[in-house]
């Protein structure tokens, strides 16, 4: 529960950038999910550190941009923080060097780095997310994963400090980033690019490519499971005949089962229940646990 002197304040300071009872369906790419008893949007990084360091009782939850994560339909207590409009600013350091905030989308970073002339980067066009909660599974796809390409890492602990690190303080693997639980990325610096004449070409490839194999338009989060090694995870469902299955109104795509679609009306119970049947299926039938690249955060409604 929320101290009321407490509300009253941050009310007062943060005005439209606070929402109490926030929806969070209209936070995250499923468009499911209950409610959060706060919302905070911050305008800048000063702004996100003054409201930590006010807010140090709170618990606080992360959704970035809303990608790769399942909101349960009972919500989430404490404080929801979502990068959705903001920290969406960028700087060339020098000549194919560039720090991107946190809360610029993949494909904007991959733009914005192929307008300069510059490539490397083309793969992170097939990535849905943010460059936070790409950071935060070191995403990738294409054959490349994001922390491949980093420098210099820009963190913010639930205490509003704000710090800088050498790449070289994590350790990361396939889809996973040992990172410390009471901070959170906002930023990072790549390392320097190589000119490329040909990056936006390779993008437009990469997205026809997206388009012709992927549910581009549809209500999803991006790919639900990691790939086993040796194997395909959408493969393995689609063998299972599994393409087209639903509960309720979620759905496995019909164009890559490792995606799983909202048909408008789906609750996140819904998807849930339709993730859990796909890992029991396949385990039982191939003796292979999937597991989730999606992370899921709240309260089941009746629990």
């Amino acid at each position: 529960m929320i101290n009321s002197n407490l509300k009253k304040k941050l009310k007062d300071t943060f005005k439209d950038q606070l929402c109490f009872d926030a929806k969070l369906s209209e936070y995250n790419t499923w468009k499911v999910g209950g409610r959060a008893d706060i919302l905070f949007e911050p305008k800048t990084i000063n702004d996100l550190s003054i409201f930590l360091k006010n807010t140090t009782t709170i618990n606080k939850t992360i959704v970035g941009n809303g990608s790769n994560i399942l909101i349960r339909d009972g919500g989430i207590r404490g404080c929801v923080i979502t990068f959705r409009n903001t920290l969406k600013d960028y700087i060339i350091v020098d000549e194919g060097e560039f720090y991107f905030e946190a809360g610029l989308t993949c494909m904007k970073i991959a733009n914005i780095v192929s307008k300069s002339k510059f490539g490397g980067l083309e793969f992170l066009s097939g990535i849905p997310g943010s460059l936070g909660g790409a950071l935060a599974m070191n995403a990738g796809c294409y054959g490349k994963e994001i922390w491949e390409h980093i420098d210099k890492i820009t963190t913010i602990n639930y205490s509003g400090d704000i710090k800088e690190h050498d790449k070289s303080r994590y350790e990361y693997d396939y889809r996973k980033v040992d990172s410390r639980d009471d901070e959170f990325f906002i930023g990072a610096k790549f390392i320097k690019l190589n000119s490329d004449i040909n990056s936006e070409k390779i993008i437009k490839e990469y997205l026809k490519n997206r388009r012709e194999t992927q549910p581009t338009g549809k209500l999803s989060c991006g790919s639900v499971f990691k790939n086993p090694e040796g194997h395909y995870a959408g493969q393995l469902i689609e063998n299972l005949g599994l393409k087209g299955f639903s509960i309720g109104d979620a759905e496995i795509s019909r164009k890559h089962a490792n995606f799983i679609i909202n048909n408008s009306k789906a609750t996140a119970e819904d998807i849930e229940s339709l993730i859990l049947y796909i890992q029991d299926r396949v385990f039982k039938k191939l003796n292979i646990k999937l597991e989730t690249e999606v992370k899921f955060l709240g309260e089941k409604l009746y629990e």
